[in-house]
């Protein structure tokens, strides 16, 4: 019966794809939010200017990193709405959102 048991649990295992590693899913939000943060200050840089080409590149290089992850169109389309909205509507929250970015996205 112990057999059975393992072989259903390595089964299981198998067939949901939990061969790879686990997913960090807070590095992964993480990501997320520094590739849709860093899209949407960009939008505000002249599109020919180094800050933007740079704005671009992070954004780029943290989207492939949560793409690796399992992020979807849909996450980032999500926070790119949320960070827009907070932009328009909450100067404090957005001053707050964007520290962070500079903490996480930039310097780590």
């Amino acid at each position: 019966m112990k057999t059975l048991a393992g072989l259903t649990l390595i089964l299981a295992t198998f067939s949901t794809g939990s061969w790879a590693e686990p997913v960090d899913f807070n590095k992964r939000n993480a990501h997320i939010f520094c590739s849709s943060h860093l899209a949407v200050i960009s939008e505000s840089s002249d599109k020919g200017s180094e800050e933007y080409q740079a704005l671009r590149y992070l954004s780029g290089m943290h989207r492939k990193e949560a793409q690796a992850m399992g992020a979807t169109r849909k996450h980032f389309m999500d926070v790119i709405r949320y960070l827009e909205q907070v932009r328009d509507s909450d100067t404090e929250k957005w001053r707050s959102l964007s520290a962070r970015s500079q903490e996480v996205c930039i310097h780590d």
